[in-house]
């Protein structure tokens, strides 16, 4: 039987959930995890013809940052598949010293949406030269400028729109205003890059996104229950024995997803005994191959972890140490059927988390999730949630948790800062600006409405400047676009979440364009775009920033100079810190053609480690008494993301809309026939305050609690190709099938009727 591309991605999304997940795996078979997971069993045709040469990168897709091979023919990128030094993508690595001529034949996995990163790269709606609005903001029309000619009017500004004087660069360092640099989910070498130009601009700072601030407020928490590190906390999904996953669906959006995925199978088959748990209102992909399903209402994950520890205090009290004695005496002041109908869940499934994490002590693992952490309160949420693994010995290292350690690039950081004076907390976006870069966010479509009137008005950000490699939500509002490089055309530094247990860094290098590595100048596909770094390095030149000045001969210098810099402080610092790594200029560049360098965290007996902190500090224990499900009239609106579509950098490609092509609204069938909507039905979504009102397919399905409905993120696009831009007048078309969907920002408690 022939099938298409189409139905293969479907048939490897149900079949791959099915096979790993179902108790056993593929067919009932016997025996370990079917090695087709590490790649084909033998070489793919395109990789034994003659000229196709492999680069070892790191994607940038998501935030799991997992090791990809990318072969490039005749200067074209044909595939991308997983690395085989990279522990997020092999699960077991190729030794360092593999010439790279014998690794082509192995490999490593991949995700659909990795794999989809040649339609990032090759994006027809790329921006291809800097570009200037001559309308007013996000009307969409734009003038092609020179680089000569989009850098002077930034830097020296003037009357540039015809709408009156605006600010410069070079007048905004005079006045010691500086610019803000607002930032998304950045990796370690260009976001240290971009600290150095603000650091270097008097007045300037750094502003996160929300969805970035998320691994800030998860790091933060786990701070204060484990003591200062370098990172949030996960489970070690291959050694623990109970994993409990609050507000988390690491089946459907693990970061990095297959590894998770492959160290879940793995601990079923070896370890008959291990259970699962998951506590989300949705039937996700993880909920429905865990052991337990906790279909907690939503915005009472507090509750529900209060309600574990109640039965942990009550049930066994031997094994239960509380860190405080104000928090047990917190904790019992209310019973267990008290929390357990506050959360909506029965008090014996409750009883049968406290009996498994009893049972497993130090090899259990609680993890609050996105679901957790985008709460309002979700920091003093996550805090408590991870405390119910110290209640049982379970603390980072043990057995049940892992942390990863950075601690090493601080050294490094120091070193390419040089004299720093600012502190590194970050900062949520949103306060009135003199200018605003940005790059790597698009805070318009995480929340549209407030964003919107923030960037509508130049009164609010006079200049507003984006790097970016299409027009998203975001940069239709800007002043100018300056055309960014793709991941596949950059460097960077990258570091793994805690669920990679391997220690190390990867490292990213451009896999298309020409290199002069003499000079330093870097040709991507398309020669008007210039990644990141460059385009700060003529900025920090033209404003007269130090270190940024060009040198004796004119020369600005480039990322690839930074970048040299970076990776030679990057594997210093491991070295000095105990990793057993060599510091030759040889060894960087294997280092760098691999991919990255990672060890075994027992070959790191010399590095140094945070320690646990035995100290407590007080959480804020009060259950939420704000309105949690839908009243008659309305229901509770949630968001969750699907293991092949979920992120701004690839929701448009292709490849991934044509699994699914929009996303529908989940609706249990009580809540459908109460409200007369059958499946399938074209239904109205309408906020409360009736300012955001859209349509969608229903979805009636018992996999999700009454009261409650879901939408998938990474839908419903306005931009990014969706719509057509007019550049000197010509239309640049549009792709309506981008748009298609919701975009669930601004959709909280809802009302819905047939349309």
């Amino acid at each position: 039987m022939k099938i298409n591309r189409r139905q293969f991605l479907r048939l490897a999304g149900l079949m791959g959930g099915a096979s790993l997940f179902g108790g056993r795996h593929f067919f009932d078979q016997a025996g370990p995890v079917p090695i087709y997971i590490e790649g084909a069993p033998s070489a793919d045709p395109v990789e034994t013809i003659p000229g196709v040469r492999s680069v070892f990168t790191v994607c940038a897709l998501c935030a799991g940052n997992c090791g990809i091979r990318c072969r490039v023919a005749a200067g074209v990128l044909v595939k991308i598949d997983g690395s085989p030094w990279h522990p997020a993508s092999a699960h077991q690595l190729i030794p360092f010293d593999t010439p790279l001529e014998q690794a082509v034949a192995r490999g490593g996995s991949v995700c659909a949406i990795g794999g989809s990163g040649i339609q990032t790269l090759y994006d027809p709606f790329r921006i291809a030269r800097p570009l200037k609005r001559v309308g007013p903001r996000g009307s969409g029309k734009w003038k092609a400028l020179t680089w000569k000619e989009a850098l002077n009017e930034i830097l020296e500004g003037g009357d540039i729109f015809g709408e009156g004087n605006v600010q410069g660069l070079k007048s905004l360092k005079q006045a010691g205003h500086g610019a803000t640099f607002l930032v998304g989910d950045a990796d370690w070498g260009a976001l240290t890059f971009i600290k150095r130009f603000v650091e270097a601009y008097p007045g300037a700072d750094i502003q996160r996104d929300h969805p970035s601030m998320l691994k800030h407020v998860a790091a933060r928490a786990a701070d204060a229950v484990f003591g200062p590190a370098a990172g949030a906390v996960d489970a070690a999904y291959r050694t623990a024995r109970f994993v409990l996953s609050f507000g988390d669906a690491p089946l459907d959006s693990g970061t990095p997803l297959v590894s998770i995925a492959r160290d879940i199978a793995d601990a079923r088959l070896a370890h008959p005994g291990f259970k699962w748990a998951v506590a989300d209102p949705r039937l996700s992909t993880s909920a429905s191959k865990a052991d337990l399903w906790l279909p907690v209402i939503p915005g009472r994950d507090l509750e529900l972890a209060l309600g574990i520890m109640r039965a942990l205090a009550q049930q066994y009290p031997a094994q239960t140490k509380f860190p405080h004695a104000g928090l047990k005496e917190a904790v019992m002041a209310r019973d267990l059927d008290e929390y357990a109908s506050a959360a909506g869940i029965r008090a014996e499934a409750i009883l049968e988390c406290a009996r498994n994490l009893a049972q497993e002590g130090p090899n259990a693992a609680v993890i609050p999730g996105r679901g957790v952490l985008s709460q309002p309160n979700g920091m003093e949420i996550a805090k408590v949630v991870l405390t119910i693994n110290k209640l049982v010995g379970s603390e980072p290292g043990t057995g049940g948790l892992v942390r990863a350690s950075y601690d090493f690039l601080h050294d490094a950081e120091t070193r390419l800062l040089k004299d720093r004076k600012r502190s590194s907390e970050p900062k949520l976006f949103g306060d009135p600006v003199k200018a605003l870069i940005i790059w790597h966010s698009d805070p318009a479509y995480d929340d549209p409405a407030s964003v919107e009137d923030y960037f509508k008005s130049p009164e609010k950000t006079p200049l507003l400047i984006a790097v970016d490699h299409r027009i998203t939500e975001t940069s239709a509002w800007a002043d100018y676009v300056l055309p960014e490089t793709t991941y596949l055309e950059r460097w960077d530094i990258c570091l793994s979440p805690p669920a990679v247990t391997m220690l190390g860094i990867g490292f990213r290098s451009p896999v298309v364009g020409s290199f002069d590595s003499a000079s330093g100048n870097y040709a991507p596909i398309l020669p008007e775009t210039k990644p990141m770094e460059d385009v700060l390095f003529f900025l920090g030149a033209g404003i007269g920033l130090p270190r940024f000045e060009a040198d004796a001969s004119g020369r600005v210098k480039t990322a690839w100079d930074y970048y040299q810099e970076a990776f030679a402080a990057a594997l210093e610092s491991m070295k000095s810190s105990g990793y057993p790594i060599a510091g030759a200029k040889e060894y960087a560049q294997a280092a760098l053609e691999r991919g990255g360098v990672f060890v075994h965290r027992s070959a790191t007996t010399n590095a140094k480690t945070a320690e646990s902190s035995t100290s407590y500090k007080p959480l804020s224990l009060e259950p939420m008494s704000e309105q949690a499900t839908g009243s008659a009239d309305t229901l509770r609106l949630i968001t969750y993301s699907l293991p092949f579509h979920r992120s701004p950098s690839s929701g448009v490609n292709s490849w991934l809309l044509e699994v699914l092509p929009e996303n529908r609204l989940m609706i249990n069938p009580q809540d459908a026939r109460r409200l007369g909507i059958k499946n399938l039905d074209r239904i109205i979504i309408e906020s409360l305050d009736q300012k955001n009102r859209v349509q969608a397919k229903a979805q009636v399905t018992p996999g999700i609690r009454p009261g409650v409905v879901a939408l998938a993120n990474g839908f419903g696009y306005t931009q990014s190709g969706a719509q057509p831009q007019a550049i000197d007048g010509v239309s640049s078309g549009a792709d309506r099938t981008r748009s298609a969907g919701i975009n669930p920002a601004g959709l909280n408690i809802i009302r819905i009727k047939r349309a």
